[in-house]
């Protein structure tokens, strides 16, 4: 769906995405990085990113255990991920000097995971927060009225409103196709 939208699409558990970043950008970095995973990252288990080093495993695996002390991973409910800061730390491994990072992916009271040594010395700008909907959701409604932009080319999945704990419950799952899900109302139809 990224690739589709026009963005630069890396796979970690190909390439490492530092490396692909620096790569793509000279060596510099990239100007902007988003992490919009927070808890529900994952690290790479296979390829070049899958390798790290032994400081770096504990502190992902002990936050890990900190961020959801009771998990269920063999049943239907949420499950975490094994990583919950990874995209964070290659956020800002990726960034160029000045850079600016947004974070709005979900993090819990208990991270406190962040790079702070090299993202000061890189003197980055952080952003970070809950989305302010109140701020945005008029201009939004006005792009989609005028047509700038159509939020339907990127839903994958259309359900009956009825249907909204079993849709969340795919989507939680992490079911294949289920990235974007638009629950429709039930139609009342009127009597003559």
């Amino acid at each position: 769906m990224a690739r589709a939208q026009g963005a630069e699409v890396i796979d970690f558990e190909e390439e490492h995405p530092v490396e692909t970043m620096k790569r793509l950008t000279n060596g510099i970095g990239v100007d902007r990085a988003i992490d919009a995973v927070g808890l529900d990252a994952v690290r790479a288990h296979h390829g070049p990113a899958s390798k790290l080093d032994a400081q770096t495993k504990k502190l992902l695996d002990d936050e890990a255990k900190a961020t959801a002390p009771k998990q269920n991973p063999d049943g239907d409910n949420w499950h975490p991920g094994d990583g919950p800061s990874q995209a964070l730390i290659w956020a800002v491994e990726g960034l160029a000097k000045a850079g600016t990072l947004s974070i709005i992916g979900v993090y819990g009271d208990s991270s406190n995971v962040f790079p702070i040594g090299q993202a000061m010395n890189k003197n980055l700008t952080l952003k970070m927060g809950n989305c302010n909907h109140r701020r945005y959701v008029p201009r939004l409604v006005d792009m989609v009225r005028s047509g700038l932009v159509d939020p339907a080319t990127i839903l994958t999945q259309r359900e009956p409103m009825m249907s909204a704990i079993d849709a969340y419950k795919a989507f939680d799952q992490r079911q294949p196709g289920w990235i974007k899900v638009m629950l429709e109302p039930e139609r009342i139809s009127q009597a003559a």
